[in-house]
């Protein structure tokens, strides 16, 4: 095709797998050294001066645990690194999977080079997961990565597999469980247009999480009642436990049970080769029957299932509105997964396609769809007489589509022809102009490969730059949902005394996305000033929930330092926020009073979750809700007092689990427990809105009444109507139980009020009597006189324009300290 990026990655937990789009079908690698296998063990071993990957690096895994690493994926996007003996050195989850991408380059045949791709992510992958995904690509030497999230993959690897004629238009959830982590996702089909609608996910849960089980809550439990161990679990968890090597052999041995337990009722399990406290051999051999392995995995399949019952909450749907559920994961060839999904959700389920290789041909036929931004351009063509840059949609529903293509060079006595590849379409010859516009017939569900030949007047082809065009006329993806919302932290001390979330992007818009927010300056900035800081925070989380219940994505800070001139409190700044289709974070900043603009770029690609941190935060989240129940007890708000009870419970759990949580633990423990703990805060949150909305609603009837008041000492028609109008809407606002749109009312009423005090004698008569005796603690006194000076000749003359600028000015040379308190003393 057309120089598109078709290659397609599946870089998984457990496994990953490369494929490629062939003239309309889809080609998955085979792994050169594992004979029979399309896949690639997503394991990387260090032995001596080589590097495993794959199977030899899974074995490697029992004898040498230390040298080798495995399931990393559920850490990218943090700040662990992996210690690796063998060559003295660490690897982070960047490190190893780039190692994995450069080996999965290894299945291509000798001579083609791979440098883009589409690679897949799960769907709940935050920001900083994502960017270390591209990061991972651009290491291992692709120079154009684009990220697909892996429910819409396997949608598109079902619908062009099944084609137009068995696909019917309406909705359908796909349930990716695969080895470390889990999606769903509603999928909407309407006139050969595919949507996703909405989407829960787990980057947590995973076939690792079974086999973990299966070993701390039966191998273990077994193994101590009949052998002598201290702490059986910590010895085998932790990364200097002294059977930490153990852990692994135990780990591989539990998920053979549990592939074989997918087609025997009972399987059994060795454990043997090191001794206990009291020097007794183990030698054990363990039964697990497949009701034990249900019995283990249905709270989380029931998680799973929970989760989709939020979508179709949410999205307003019946069971019966669901066509099926595609599985999708190398966790659904389970029995019990497929069984009890359907079970609890009356909802049929498909398993029509490949669990473990779908979301990696899904991949391949999105990358088909991409344009190449790396061209490699070969001498011949580089000396061709001609250039040609050609638009058409890459996938169309249509029964033609315009093909539109501009022509540079030397085009004297040249002519062009379109033909589609079945013959079933030919322009004949025609003479080439700069504008080539034609419409092509398309065959319905299929590829339709289209070929532009220039030829001369002999009728000899002349080389040009263009290849096959490609359009698919099957299914194709309208975009990426967000998975998010994406905010901003703003300055809220009315209402809490502290900072609250704008939104600025929701959760399921299409990327990319483009936004721009103009804002007042809630202080001054002094030109060459330190002290005064203009801070931009995006964060990544529902808008709804308090700041620190969100993801920190990107973080701009401006100083005085950075300004041209003095910048003054209410002037407006313009925020201008860009999410690429990828993720990249693009801020940009203009200040209009000192026209300036600052612009920055965020890819993190790390996030630091030391233990002691996040025992800390969970101790301070702890005292919280005790707070909060105390206080909802005492105004005998019982129905609150009960839902933050039931959080306490989850509280002492994840508090007890941080707990035994060693420093050096080599599982994803304190991951899970810090999602599990922002989870907690945002289920505090929400139980306390209704506390909030009715603050909210007290301070709204504070302000109207002090804002209808200074509009009849000084206001004009305009600010009378502009009262008016958010008065007729308070039974919308008021009784939305939504705290952000009473919070924007009274930010409405407060710059109305704002801007009549700036302008009434009284107000800054008064404003200038206070700042007058605050002259010694300003910054600059010798300035701050000579403008009392300016002020009281203001004063004497009544010119009060000039009088509102001295007291701003005054107010910029007040300590920072002074300065933040300023509005709440003046009385705004």
């Amino acid at each position: 095709m057309e120089n598109m990026v078709n290659y397609g990655i599946d870089l998984g937990t457990t496994n990953s797998a490369i494929t490629k789009f062939i003239k309309g079908e889809v080609a998955v690698f085979s792994n050169p050294t594992d004979f029979g296998r399309n896949t690639l063990p997503s394991v990387v071993g260090y032995k001596k001066d080589k590097i495993l990957v794959g199977s030899k690096a899974k074995e490697l895994l029992e004898k040498d645990p230390r040298n080798v690493v495995g399931t990393f994926k559920r850490k990218m996007g943090t700040s662990e690194s992996y210690k690796i003996k063998a060559i003295n050195d660490s690897k982070t989850p960047i490190d190893l999977s780039t190692t994995v991408l450069k080996e999965l380059k290894t299945f291509l045949p000798p001579g083609e080079v791979l440098d883009a791709a589409v690679i897949t992510i799960p769907a709940s992958f935050d920001t900083i997961q994502s960017n270390a995904t591209k990061e991972a690509g651009i290491q291992a030497g692709f120079k154009q990565v684009i990220l697909l999230q892996e429910p819409i993959a396997a949608s598109l690897a079902y619908a062009n597999m099944k084609k137009e004629k068995d696909l019917q238009d309406g909705q359908w959830l796909v349930y990716d469980f695969g080895g470390g982590t889990f999606d769903v996702a509603l999928i909407r089909i309407k006139e050969g247009e595919m949507k996703v609608l909405d989407h829960e996910g787990d980057n947590f849960l995973g076939g690792a999480d079974f086999d973990r089980l299966i070993v701390e809550r039966i191998l273990v439990p077994k193994l101590e009642e009949k052998y002598s161990f201290d702490d059986l679990a910590t010895s085998l968890k932790s990364a200097t436990g002294r059977l930490n090597a153990q852990y692994y052999v135990m780990l591989r041995h539990a998920e053979e049970a549990k592939i074989m337990l997918s087609a025997k009722t009972s399987a059994d399990i060795t454990v043997e080769g090191f001794e206990d406290e009291n020097g007794e051999l183990v030698d054990e051999e363990i039964i697990i029957t497949r009701s034990e392995l249900n019995d283990l995995i249905r709270p989380y399949i029931d998680g799973t299932t929970d989760m989709i019952k939020k979508i179709l909450t949410r999205n307003s749907l019946m069971p019966s509105d669901v066509q099926f559920t595609l599985m999708v994961g190398g966790s659904t060839y389970i029995p019990y997964v497929r069984k009890r999904v359907e079970e609890v959700l009356q909802i049929g389920v498909i398993c029509d396609i490949d669990p473990t290789t779908a979301v990696a041909i899904g991949a391949a036929y999105y990358a088909a769809t991409k344009p190449k931004e790396v061209r490699e351009v070969s001498k011949e063509k580089i000396q061709s007489r001609i250039s040609i840059k050609a638009a058409y949609e890459k996938v169309s529903k249509e029964r033609e589509e315009i093909f539109s293509a501009r022509v540079t060079g030397s085009l004297d006595d040249l002519f062009y022809r379109i033909m589609r590849e079945d013959g079933g379409f030919d322009t004949g010859l025609k003479t080439l102009t700069e504008r080539i516009n034609e419409d092509l017939p398309l065959v319905e569900g299929v590829y339709n490969f289209f070929k532009l030949s220039i030829y001369d007047r002999h009728n000899n082809i002349i080389e040009t730059d263009l290849g096959l065009i490609g359009i698919n006329s099957g299914y194709g993806i309208s975009g990426q949902p967000l998975p998010e919302d994406i905010c901003l932290e703003i300055d809220d001390e009315d209402l809490y005394g502290a900072t609250k979330l704008l939104l600025v992007f929701q959760k399921n818009a299409v990327l990319p996305l483009r936004r721009t927010i103009t804002r007042q300056l809630n202080k001054a900035v002094v030109r060459g000033s330190e002290d005064n800081i203009i801070r931009v925070n995006v964060l990544e989380g529902p808008h709804t929930a308090l700041p620190e219940a969100n993801k920190p994505i990107g973080y701009l800070t401006l100083t005085g330092r950075q300004l041209t001139r003095d910048v003054h409190k209410g002037s407006d700044i313009e925020i201008l926020v860009q999410l690429s289709e990828s993720r990249d974070l693009t801020i940009s900043v203009y200040l209009m009073m000192a026209d300036q603009e600052f612009t920055e770029t965020f890819n993190p690609k790390v996030r630091h979750t030391p233990i002691g941190k996040l025992r800390l935060d969970i101790d301070t989240l702890s005292e919280k809700l005790e707070e909060e129940i105390e206080e909802a007890t005492e105004q005998e708000n019982y129905e609150v007092a009960k839902e933050l009870t039931s959080l306490r419970k989850e509280m002492e759990v994840v508090a007890e689990q941080i707990g035994t949580v060693a420093d050096d633990d080599v599982t994803d423990a304190r991951y899970q427990l810090e999602d599990k703990k922002r989870k907690l805060a945002q289920a505090i949150d929400f139980a306390t809105k209704d506390k909030r909305i009715s603050t909210a609603r007290i301070r709204y009837a504070e302000i109207r009444e002090k804002c209808s008041a200074i509009i009849s000492e000084g206001g004009n028609d305009q600010e009378q109507k502009h009262f008016n109008d958010i008065v007729a809407q308070e039974p919308s606002f008021l009784n939305s139980q939504n705290l952000i749109k009473i919070q924007e009312k009274i930010d409405e009423l407060s710059a109305i009020q704002g801007q009549i005090l700036w302008r009434l004698p009284k107000f800054l008569t008064g404003t200038f009597s206070y700042l007058c005796n605050e002259v010694p603690k300003m910054n600059n006194p010798e300035q701050a006189r000579s403008l009392v000076d300016a002020g009281r000749f203001s004063v004497e003359s009544q010119n009060w324009e000039r009088l509102r600028e001295v007291n701003i000015s005054l107010i910029n040379l007040l300590p920072r300290s002074r300065n933040q308190d300023i509005s709440t003393i003046i009385g705004f």
